[in-house]
């Protein structure tokens, strides 16, 4: 990833969309997972390495699946 760089997946389930994002965080070297709910509320994870990134991305979207979200 590159400085600037931010990927976005939209999810839907049942009508309600949730927004899945990936972007470099506001200091070098750091990424985040930022999840914005139906609702409005985000949760946002910061990680430091790029591994850990894809490990914890992963960990979410099989999470988000389980629960009944689709990529819409």
């Amino acid at each position: 990833m590159y400085a600037g760089l931010t990927v976005i997946w939209f999810l839907d389930k049942d009508g309600q969309k949730l927004r899945y994002e990936i972007n470099r965080g506001g200091t070098a070297g750091c990424y985040r997972l930022v999840i914005t709910h139906p609702d409005g509320r985000e949760s946002i994870e910061e990680l430091n390495e790029p591994a850990a990134l894809i490990e914890r991305s992963v960990e979410l979207m099989e999470t988000l699946r389980g629960d009944g979200w689709h990529v819409a």
